[in-house]
């Protein structure tokens, strides 16, 4: 009768190809766990950068939105060019009030950058260059785009329909249009008639 033979540990090679097995299997996760994580990374990364953009045209589209006709001995009629313009809006970016607000576009190296301005804040640079091509644009009672808007004294349009931003930046093409939602006629001034103010 055979004798049993004795229960064996791992032989020395039986240990070194498993230890090697097992140095590939981590190596191989930790690869795997840094390209996940630098994944995260580039994801959170251009999130920020997307609920940046979001909030910048939020900011556009709020206060050129909500444009108000107004005379030109009171805050101001609207007035603008390529380079930028100035209206009155209830909803500048410090907070409710009206406001004589500036929207610029400004030279930087290689373009341009795009800035706000109001009483209450001064001058901030929104999206920053370099922004090529940018220009603003102004969308008449006709349905023609204006490379300026200056209506005259007597004019009975003193807002645009549309104010549009063109530009391209590092990403791409910007394309921001905002309908000016408020009447673009002056309203009819009521004023006493003759001598007579009885009620």
């Amino acid at each position: 009768m055979r004798r049993a033979r004795a229960a064996a540990g791992f032989t020395l090679l039986e240990a070194l190809v498993t230890l090697v097995v097992v140095s590939l299997i981590i190596t191989l996760l930790m690869q795997a766990l840094s390209q996940s994580l630098d994944l995260r990374a580039r994801l959170l990364r251009h999130e920020d950068q997307t609920r940046v953009a979001g909030l910048q045209e939020q900011w556009f589209r709020d206060t050129v939105g909500s444009a108000l006709p107004d005379l030109a001995d009171a805050l101001g009629a609207m007035k603008g060019n390529r380079d930028g313009f100035e209206l009155v809006t209830p909803q500048p970016l410090a907070g409710p009030g009206l406001e004589r607000i500036r929207w610029q576009l400004q030279p930087v190296d290689g373009g341009w950058s795009l800035h706000y301005a109001d009483s209450r804040l001064g001058e901030i640079e929104v999206l920053r260059g370099p922004l090529d091509d940018a220009v603003f644009d102004y969308l008449d009672g006709r349905g023609e785009w204006l490379a300026e808007w200056n209506p005259p004294a007597d004019a009975m349009e003193v807002l645009p329909r549309m104010v549009r931003l063109r530009a391209v930046t590092s990403e791409g093409e910007l394309l921001w249009l905002v309908p000016v939602t408020a009447d673009p006629l002056m309203p009819v001034m009521l004023r006493p008639q003759g001598g007579d103010r009885g009620f």
